[in-house]
Formats: C-alpha cells, sequence, structure tokens
C-alpha cells in the first residue's frame, strides 16, 4: 500500500472507526496477545484478569518521646533508639528509628474572636517568642486566626522574623464565635500540603481559651486525623480570668433578681430557703458531677477539646495568666520540640482493633517520659503509603 493511501473498500464515514490492524502490534504487551485455548497459560491468564492484586503496606505508629532529669527536670539529649523500649498493648515493639533531626513546622492557631479582644495587645507583642518554636534554617512557622472564619496571616510559612511579627500585629477581634476544631482541621490541612511526603516534623500550638463554639467537625475525627498525619499539638490556654480581669465591668445585676433567698416559699416546711438552697435550685448540684468527669481519665469525650488534643497527640497542655506566664510557655514549647524524640515503629498486633496503649520505657535510672498514651485502629493490616519510612523518597 502506498503511504497516504486509503485501504481498499468503501472509506471510513465521519466518527466511524477504520478496520482493525490485522495482528496486534510489537510494542503490544506480552499478555495482550492471544494465547491458544485449553492451555495453562489461558487459565493462568483469566484467573490474573478475574481476581485483583492488592499490596498490604505496613503502618509506622509515630510516638512523640519527652526524656527529662527527674531531679532537675531538665530535658535529656543524645539518646538513640536502643536506649528504649516500647511496648504496644503490652507487647514489646521493635524501634525503626528515633527522628531527632527533622526540620520543624509549625502553625500557631490564634482565637481571635471578641471574647479575647483584652489580651490582643498582650497576643500581638508575642510575635518576636515565636521564633524560639523552631531552630536552624529549615524550620518555620505560618500563623492562622481564628473565630468562625480561618484567616491566614502569613503567607503560607516563612522563618522571616519580620514577617512573623508583622503577622502578629494583623490580630484583631472577630465575632463571638470560637471554631477551635475546625481551625485544627485547616492547620493539619495546610501542614500536610507544606509537607505532603513527610519529611518534616508537623506541630500545632493552639493559643486560645479551651472552648469550642461553632465547629462542624468533631473532636474524635480531628484527633484521628491528627495520629494518621502524625502531628503534634500544644495547647495554651488564655486564661479565662486575665480575661475577666482585663474586661471593662459591666453594672452588676441583682443576685436572685433582688428578692432575698429567705423570702421565697419553701413546700418543704422544714424552713426558709438558704443562698445554697436556692443555687441548687438554679443550677443543680453540679459540685456532685465534677469529680467524676475529671477522673475518667479513658473517656475522650470528657475531656475540653484542647487538653484532648494535646493530650492524645503527645504535645502539652500550658496556661497563663501574665504576659511572662505566655512567654514561660511558648519559651518551653520551643524547648520541648526541639528536644522531643520520634519514635517510630510498625505495630505487630495492629489485628486488635479498638485503642491500643503505648508505654515507653528508658533503660537509664533517673529519668521520666512524656509521651502520647495510645491510638484507635480497626484492626487489620491496611495499606498506608503515606506512613512508610519517610526518608524513603532520599534513599532512592
Amino acid at each position: 500500500m502506498v503511504p497516504g493511501e486509503l485501504p481498499p473498500g468503501p472509506p471510513p464515514q465521519p466518527g466511524q472507526l477504520g478496520p482493525p490492524p490485522a495482528k496486534l502490534p510489537q510494542s503490544a504487551p506480552p499478555d495482550a496477545r492471544p494465547v491458544p485455548a485449553g492451555t495453562r497459560q489461558q487459565e493462568n491468564q483469566e484467573i490474573s484478569q478475574e481476581t485483583p492484586t492488592f499490596t498490604v503496606g505496613r503502618k509506622l505508629i509515630y510516638v512523640p518521646t519527652t526524656v527529662t532529669d527527674k531531679r532537675t527536670g531538665g530535658y535529656v539529649n543524645g539518646l538513640t533508639a536502643q536506649d528504649f523500649e516500647l511496648y504496644d498493648n503490652g507487647k514489646l515493639q521493635k524501634i525503626q528509628s528515633d527522628l531527632v533531626d527533622q526540620p520543624v513546622s509549625v502553625v500557631l492557631a490564634v482565637q481571635a474572636n471578641s471574647e479575647i479582644e483584652p489580651v490582643l495587645p498582650e497576643l500581638r507583642r508575642s510575635g518576636v517568642l515565636l521564633h524560639g518554636l523552631v531552630s536552624g534554617q529549615e524550620g518555620d512557622v505560618a500563623i492562622l486566626a481564628f473565630d468562625h472564619r480561618m484567616l491566614h496571616l502569613t503567607d503560607g510559612f516563612t522563618n522571616d522574623p519580620n514577617k512573623i511579627d508583622d503577622a502578629m500585629q494583623k490580630l484583631t477581634a472577630g465575632s463571638s464565635s470560637a471554631a477551635i476544631i475546625d481551625a485544627i482541621f485547616e492547620a493539619d490541612r495546610m501542614l500536610l500540603a507544606h509537607d505532603p511526603h513527610n519529611l518534616r516534623r508537623r506541630v500545632i500550638v493552639l493559643l486560645s481559651r479551651d472552648i469550642n463554639r461553632g465547629s462542624q467537625a468533631s473532636l474524635r475525627e480531628a484527633i484521628d486525623k491528627l495520629q494518621f498525619d502524625n502531628i503534634i499539638v500544644y495547647s495554651v490556654n488564655i486564661s479565662k480570668f486575665l480575661t475577666a480581669m482585663l474586661k471593662k465591668p459591666d453594672y452588676p445585676r441583682p443576685a436572685y433578681g433582688g428578692i432575698p433567698a429567705t423570702a421565697y416559699p419553701n413546700l418543704r416546711g422544714n424552713g426558709p430557703y438558704s443562698d445554697t438552697d436556692y443555687a441548687r435550685l438554679q443550677d443543680g448540684n453540679w459540685l456532685n458531677v465534677l469529680p467524676p468527669l475529671w477522673r475518667s481519665i479513658h473517656d475522650l469525650f470528657k475531656k475540653p477539646p484542647a487538653e484532648a488534643l494535646a493530650s492524645f497527640t503527645g504535645g502539652r497542655i500550658y496556661s497563663f495568666g501574665t504576659e511572662k506566664g505566655l512567654e514561660r510557655a511558648i519559651t518551653d514549647i520551643g524547648e520541648d520540640v526541639n528536644s522531643q524524640y520520634i519514635l517510630t515503629y510498625a505495630p505487630n498486633n495492629l489485628d486488635e482493633p479498638g485503642f491500643h496503649t503505648i508505654k515507653v520505657v528508658v533503660n537509664r535510672p533517673g529519668l521520666a517520659i512524656d509521651t502520647r498514651p495510645g491510638y484507635w485502629t480497626a484492626g487489620g493490616q491496611t495499606p498506608d503509603a503515606r506512613n512508610q519510612d519517610p526518608h524513603q523518597d532520599q534513599k532512592k
């Protein structure tokens, strides 16, 4: 056939396919060529076409661990994976690595609603303190302000002190909402976009009151996501007493509507009401409810949101009532982040569903361990490409 000449027969109409080739091109894969019927090769080909193939990955658990001297309280550095023993549900695990040299990326999530307007000047002056959250030239920070909205005060992540200071000056009071859990999800998204290959240590510092108002996501969802994405949360609780102290006092309302408690009729017939009796009628005897709520350390939903986020990701909880207290809290977070060991292991008991407890032991006397209590799993080995060796791409 002459190049460019149509094959014999009627020409194909618009939208109609031309005649099939007489034989498969040489570039076609071998398994695409026809095989003789009734042969073992044909049976294997049919099985491979009908049966999908799954690749099972190994799930790595990240365990942020802080080691301190019991006598001095100072951080202990220089340990290796051989200095630790790690137990998952009581079963000894093989520690694969202790990642202490990874660069750190931090999202500072700041509550910026009408409730904390009295402390905004102190928060704006804290920009200089954020420089100590990361060490080295590769560490960086992004600042997120939230009420019911998510406001990015920095253009991505930066390690420029001037940009960090300028971003803190943009803090303004917003609505009455405080969507803490939604802010955590947004900070999680920022860290994943900044570090898609999990080559950095991911940290969220939550600077807020420990009261969530207006979030659409749930606390359990947030904790599961943070644990899966290997993110540590530190909570700095803005003191309610500081806010109340700096707020201009309103005119006080008269107690009990201005009517003495002894003037209320007593249907019990055992004398007039006291102020305590009246308070119980109004609010219930809530003092009898508090102890079991706070004693139940296994019940996540009894914890305030910021406390639960920090506890279940390996972070810490701080509070402050003065500007010096805020300075001490942020300074301590910087020291903790830069002194923390990230122990990793592939559990040998992932077939056990539910909550897995984690226990870390150091083989040197006089040292204290602080780490996350555990993680949830549905049981069974599942593919998890993101939790493979974080340096896998660098080794190729």
